[in-house]
């Protein structure tokens, strides 16, 4: 509950409080504070430009539909029909919607219906950021779950992505950043003969939004003035995913970076404390494989899917 009133207040000064509502929402449901649920949900709707990560009017069709209200629903998918949404969740959350409530056929409909007005073609290879490639991917999920033939748009987001992955590794190999060793995401092979692993891990400090608040608060010296945790969920979104091998996330609280700075003796003031205290947890075997999987929790900590928080298309 404390995350929904969070993200609420957070609406009122966002440049996107739609996403903010819709964030809200789901942890009102989650919490089974469904009167507030519908509160926000409805006001994310009212609010939704077409512009953000998230979709309020998505959002709220599906909220319709897995309520028994799918009267409700109808004139406003006949009006998305008819005015067709730029945000890829629009179409994924109609997706949900309808499956969760079942209908599966009807839900797939809706997310080919929006790779025909979010994807461009399948000859140009479409980059992580461009809001069709989380919605072929989505498909792909859903078409695999529900054991369909592969067809044209599954081989190209397949192509896409092993071509995403080649050019990230192919980039830090060029600047010797990274040696070569295992896929992207993969961190098999990285522990050598003694059980140690090697340096080819990537960690970063995975804040809480409590204990970001803590750190702010009481080492200010380790952020640059104004950073809020949602500059810090997007940095780590978009540091991490230029990661070729061993990217990996290590849960980190002011206690233990002061405790780890005072047991190798260095000043917890020191702005490059939390990173060392990183750099030694993940090496230890103490870090958390990054990316999550898409249905998996958010690594965030917000309780929602990570395909609808930080792995949002457009969220970094």
């Amino acid at each position: 509950m404390q995350n929904a009133e969070a993200l609420e207040e957070d609406a009122a000064l966002s440049d996107d409080p739609c996403s903010e509502l819709v964030q809200a929402a789901e942890n009102w449901h989650l919490a089974g504070e469904h009167e507030r649920e519908r509160d926000a949900v409805t006001r994310a709707f009212r609010l939704d430009v077409d512009a953000g990560p998230l979709s309020g009017r998505g959002a709220y069709i599906a909220y319709l539909l897995t309520h028994g209200r799918a009267d409700e629903a109808a004139p406003l998918l006949d009006e998305l029909r008819r005015t067709p949404s730029k945000v890829a969740m629009t179409y994924m959350d109609v997706h949900y919607g309808f499956a969760t409530s079942g209908d599966v056929a009807e839900g797939m409909r809706w997310l080919n219906v929006g790779a025909t007005h979010l994807v461009p073609s399948l000859d140009e290879p479409l980059e992580a950021t461009d809001p069709g490639f989380d919605l072929l991917l989505e498909r792909w999920h859903a078409r695999r779950d529900q054991e369909l033939p592969v067809d044209a748009m599954d081989e190209f987001v397949q192509r896409c992505s092993e071509h995403r992955r080649e050019l990230s590794e192919g980039i830090h190999r060029l600047s010797g950043d990274v040696p070569d060793g295992p896929a992207e995401g993969d961190l098999d092979g990285l522990v050598d003969e003694h059980g140690n692993l090697s340096l080819t891990l990537y960690p970063v400090p995975l804040w809480t939004a409590e204990e970001f608040a803590r750190s702010v608060s009481e080492h200010p010296e380790w952020w640059n003035e104004g950073t809020t945790h949602e500059d810090y969920r997007r940095s780590v979104q978009r540091e991490l995913a230029d990661v070729a091998t061993g990217a990996c996330l290590v849960p980190t609280t002011v206690a233990a970076v002061e405790e780890f700075a005072a047991a190798v003796g260095i000043e917890s003031a020191d702005p490059e404390a939390p990173d060392d205290f990183v750099f030694e947890e993940a090496h230890d075997g103490r870090y958390l494989p990054w990316p999550p999987g898409r249905n998996d929790a958010c690594w965030c900590g917000s309780g929602r899917k990570y395909k609808k928080c930080c792995g949002a298309p457009g969220f970094a």
